[in-house]
C-alpha cells in the first residue's frame, strides 16, 4: 500500500505547479514532476555538449532502450512500437497507411476528439472518404450499448473504425476489447485512439491486438510534453509510414518514425524516468487514489448542479477523470466558463460539450486535494 497521502505537501512539491491555482485539469496536457524534468534538463545539457555524438551516434541505441522499457509497460512487442510527438501524429500516420478509395467509410465515436474528426474531413477532401458517427447514449448504463452503437454504424463500405479508449469530452472508458472483436468480425481495420489511456489504465496492447494503437505519455504517465507512441500490428508494419519522410524510409518502423529531421529527443529519452517515478509511488495505488478523488468530486458536483450522474459509479466506466453535466449552460458558454473559473477563482478546469450539452470535466492527480472539488462545486452551485 502507498505510504503517502494524496495532496500532502511532499506530493504537491513533486510538481512545479502554481500553488495559487487549483489545477483540476491534468487530463488536458498533463503535468511533469520536477524529478523527471531534471532528467530531461540533464539530457539536453549532454546533447548540447556534443550534438553530433549525441544525435548521430548514440541516439538510436538510446531510443531502442526507451522502446524496450515502454514495451514492457504497455505489454506491446517492441518491434511494432515507435515514438511520436503526440497521439495526433499517431492517428495521422495510421490514416495514411490505408489505400483509400472514393466512397470508403470510417466509423468513429460521436464522443471522439475534434482533431480526429478534422483529420477525417481532410481525408474526405482528398479521397472522398465518408465519416460515420457511432452515436452513444449519454447517460449510459451498459457496455453493450457502446458495442451496439458501433455495430449500427457499420456498412459494407466501412474500411476503418476509430475507437477512443477514453473519450475526451465525456471521459468515458469504452469497452475497447469488445469493439476490436467487433471490427475483426466484420473484416474492418481498427485504430484505437488511446490519447488518455497510458498510465490511466493498465494496457495489454499485444493481447488486444488492434491494427493501430496510439497514446500520449505526457498525460497520465507524466512524461515531458512531446512524448507519445504508436503501436502497429504486424500485418501493417510494411505499410505504416510517418507523415514526414526522411533518411529512414523503407528501413523499418523505428528508422522511419524516430528520425524525420533534427529535433529535441529528450522528451522521449525521459520516459523511463517518468515510469520509474510512477512505479516507485506504486502505480496501482496512484490509480486507485486518483480514481477515489474523482469519484468523490463528481458526486459533489452532481449534487451541487442538481443532475444525475451520467454512468454507473464503476471504475470500468471512468478513471481519474469524469464529466458532469452543467444543465444551465450551453456548449457556447464553455470557453467563457473555463476562462471565468480561472480568471476570477484560479481554478483550472475545462467545460466541454457533447450533443448540444455542456459538461465540466475534472481530473484527479496526486497533487490534488478533496477540498479543491468542494470549492468548485460550491462555485458552480452559486452560479446556477
Amino acid at each position: 500500500m502507498a505510504s503517502w497521502t494524496t495532496g500532502s505537501a511532499d506530493l504537491v512539491a513533486e510538481w512545479g505547479l502554481d500553488p495559487a491555482v487549483d489545477y483540476l485539469n491534468h487530463g488536458s496536457f498533463g503535468a511533469t514532476p520536477r524529478s523527471v524534468l531534471a532528467v530531461q534538463t540533464a539530457l539536453r545539457e549532454e546533447m548540447e555538449r556534443e550534438p553530433v555524438h549525441f544525435l548521430g551516434r548514440e541516439l538510436p541505441a538510446r531510443l531502442d532502450a526507451v522502446r524496450a522499457r515502454l514495451s514492457t509497460f504497455l505489454n506491446a512487442d517492441a518491434a511494432g512500437l515507435v515514438l511520436v510527438p503526440n497521439a495526433t501524429h499517431g492517428v495521422q500516420a495510421a490514416l495514411e497507411s490505408l489505400d483509400w478509395r472514393e466512397g470508403d467509410e470510417v466509423v468513429r465515436c460521436d464522443h471522439g476528439y475534434n482533431a480526429v474528426r478534422r483529420a477525417l474531413v481532410r481525408l474526405e477532401h482528398r479521397h472522398g472518404v465518408r465519416q460515420v458517427a457511432a452515436v452513444l447514449p449519454f447517460p449510459i448504463q451498459r457496455p453493450e450499448q457502446v458495442v451496439e452503437a458501433f455495430a449500427a454504424a457499420f456498412s459494407p463500405r466501412t474500411r476503418l473504425v476509430i475507437v477512443d479508449h477514453v473519450t475526451s469530452a465525456t471521459a468515458l472508458v469504452l469497452p475497447v476489447a469488445q469493439l476490436v472483436d467487433l471490427a475483426r468480425s466484420r473484416g474492418v481495420a481498427v485504430l484505437v485512439d488511446g490519447a488518455h489511456a497510458p498510465g490511466l489504465l493498465p494496457l495489454t496492447i499485444s493481447e488486444l491486438a488492434p491494427d493501430f494503437y496510439t497514446g500520449n505519455l505526457h498525460k497520465w504517465v507524466c512524461a515531458p510534453k512531446g512524448a507519445a507512441f504508436l503501436w502497429v500490428h504486424p500485418d501493417w508494419r510494411q505499410r505504416a509510414h510517418p507523415t514526414v519522410t526522411s533518411h529512414g524510409y523503407e528501413l523499418g518502423l523505428a528508422a522511419e518514425f524516430e528520425w524525420t529531421g533534427t529535433f529535441d529527443p529528450t522528451a522521449w529519452l525521459a520516459v523511463p524516468a517518468a515510469l520509474d517515478r510512477l512505479e516507485a509511488l506504486g502505480l496501482d495505488d496512484v490509480r486507485a487514489s486518483n480514481h477515489a478523488l474523482v469519484q468523490e468530486g463528481r458526486q459533489r458536483l452532481a449534487h451541487a448542479l442538481g443532475v444525475d450522474l451520467p454512468h454507473p459509479d464503476d471504475p470500468t466506466w471512468y478513471g481519474p477523470m469524469a464529466a458532469v453535466q452543467v444543465p444551465w449552460a450551453t456548449p457556447a458558454d464553455g470557453p467563457l466558463l473555463t476562462a471565468r473559473m480561472y480568471g476570477e477563482h484560479r481554478i483550472e478546469v475545462p467545460f466541454t460539450s457533447y450533443d448540444h450539452r455542456s459538461f465540466v470535466r475534472i481530473s484527479g492527480q496526486l497533487y490534488n486535494r478533496p477540498e479543491q472539488y468542494v470549492r468548485l462545486a460550491d462555485l458552480l452551485r452559486s452560479w446556477r
